[in-house]
């Protein structure tokens, strides 16, 4: 790594002592991987007072996030992380450095023993201050007995908020939509005397993403790897004391996806260690961003792979049809580096289940095509049970070694995909049991320009399920056989294959058609 992507002399470098296997195993293999390795200074964490406010983004709050702490056994706090971290231009290089006051929350077992050793870190959402990562994958969390740390990457509402490129009007209609719920300010003005010290250094000038203002702070790097380290220090009296971390998993989804990309490409994961030489960060899921769509290269592999953690990629079938219509290359799957690539079919973007925090989303029949079939209704299938069950998958290969499942890639058909003619819907990628036995075409909004955030789907006339099922029981009975073969395929966990029931009734074979 050359000299102008390290930090400045405020780091200490990690230097080897005389003795220890463990030590020497963690320098030969910085040494072959060519990082100049550094360790970040520690944070600091204080907790955040009581405002008489459940915090932004509670589990326990009514909403999108919602979980019964109580019943499922999990206590939930709040954080100040303060601390100095360097400020990264987009092509990776280290400007100055800066201090900075964010929060987090942590999800926790209350019985320690019931902690299974990780912790999943995840950025929240620019909109709203979401962890969609936690909303996919909660239930399974808790029953497994995670960690859960979301945390805080935002600035100061600067004149023209990168994130909102002005139009003709000198205002985007993201703006006018989602300008409330976004930065500090939406904090402050959510709970003034809880967020009013939160602060980042930010400078529209000098940090630029495809040649416009960067829409990501320039700490976020930084301040990410100061909290993993800080969560795998098992420091006596930290936010996680009387629980032995091992691991610290990266799970984040949507717009902060390129975060982690970033760090990656730049080599962070080789660069940033533990003092004795491990790494921050034990294994990355990313998904539902087609990396470089923000601004700059459309890349899909890091340059700088990490051999000792994997990386995966999960997209749903709104990205996947992103990547084929521009025509991007897809990397193949690899042990070495461990490298994985879903294209999830029969997955939108968003859900309706995936929103909350105040905005208004139009239903896809309000705005774009109205009278287009296709933009009437929008698909709400459970995403959240093969993103856990790769997640799960993805928790054996570090712990066990037992590599994920492999999954073919969607077929393309010049500059799109290719979609079969008897059922409507795109040919390869994971196939849940809803796209292996469908009862509904399933759309995005790439391809139909229904101008919405959500992707929709044109469901089957009962016409149409007779003719492909026959009746109601033959279809519920390939149903089940399809849940049986995607537990098989490591694509739906046992448990939750038992809850999931087929997406069409049984008074759909016989509707009428409107």
């Amino acid at each position: 790594m050359s000299k102008a992507s390290s930090l400045p002399d405020t780091k200490r470098r990690w230097r080897s002592p005389a003795c220890g296997t463990a030590l020497a195993l963690a320098i030969a293999l910085l040494v072959a991987s060519g990082a100049d390795a550094e360790v970040l200074p520690m944070p600091t964490v204080t907790p955040v007072p009581p405002s008489g406010k459940l915090p932004l983004s509670s589990a326990a709050r009514a909403g999108t996030e919602y979980v019964d702490l109580e019943e499922v056994g999990y206590e939930e706090a709040e954080y100040y992380l303060t601390g100095v971290a360097p400020a990264i231009t987009a092509t990776g290089q280290t400007v100055t450095t800066a201090p900075y006051i964010t929060r987090f929350l942590i999800r926790q077992p209350k019985d320690p023993a019931r902690f299974n050793g990780t912790v999943i870190i995840e950025p929240f959402s620019w909109f709203g201050e979401r962890a969609a990562g936690w909303i996919l994958t909660r239930d399974y969390l808790t029953r497994k007995g995670y960690a859960f740390v979301g945390y805080t990457l935002s600035i100061n509402t600067p004149p023209n908020d990168p994130k909102f490129p002005p139009d003709e009007t000198g205002q985007s209609g993201d703006a006018r939509q989602y300008g409330d719920i976004v930065n500090f300010d939406f904090m402050r003005r959510f709970d003034y005397p809880r967020y009013a010290p939160l602060g980042s250094y930010f400078d529209a000038g000098k940090f630029l993403r495809g040649g416009k203002p960067d829409p990501f702070i320039p700490q976020a790097q930084g301040i990410s790897a100061e909290l993993a380290m800080l969560l795998k220090s098992n420091l006596p009296h930290g936010p996680l004391a009387g629980r032995k971390v091992e691991r610290v998993y990266v799970n984040t989804w949507a717009v902060n996806a390129q975060i982690w990309m970033d760090y990656l490409d730049q080599g962070r994961h080789q660069q940033w260690r533990m003092p004795d030489g491990r790494p921050l960060i034990d294994a990355y899921m990313t998904g539902k961003l087609a990396y470089g769509e923000v601004a700059g290269d459309s890349i899909r592999v890091p340059r700088h792979m990490p051999t000792d953690a994997p990386f995966v990629t999960i997209f749903s079938q709104s990205e996947t049809v992103h990547d084929a219509i521009e025509q991007i290359t897809l990397p193949p799957d690899t042990d070495q580096p461990k490298l994985r690539y879903y294209e999830v079919m029969g997955t939108p973007h968003l859900r309706k289940a995936d929103l909350g925090t105040g905005e208004v989303e139009p239903m896809p029949y309000e705005r774009g095509k109205p009278d287009d079939p296709r933009c009437q209704q929008i698909y709400d299938e459970p995403s959240e049970l093969p993103f856990s069950a790769l997640l799960d998958a993805l928790d054996r290969w570090v712990r066990l070694g037992v590599p994920m499942p492999r999954a073919d890639r969607v077929a393309r058909d010049g500059a799109g995909v290719r979609r079969d003619a008897k059922t409507g819907n795109i040919v390869g990628g994971v196939r849940p049991p809803w796209i292996m036995v469908p009862s509904a075409e399933y759309w995005t909004d790439y391809e139909t320009g229904c101008g919405v955030v959500y992707d929709t789907k044109l469901p089957y006339s009962a016409a149409r399920l007779r003719a492909l099922y026959g009746n109601y029981r033959n279809y519920a009975r390939r149903f089940e056989d399809a849940k049986r073969r995607s537990v098989s395929a490591g694509y739906l966990l046992p448990g939750d294959a038992e809850g999931l029931e087929p997406i069409a009734s049984p008074a759909d074979f016989t509707k009428k058609a409107p």
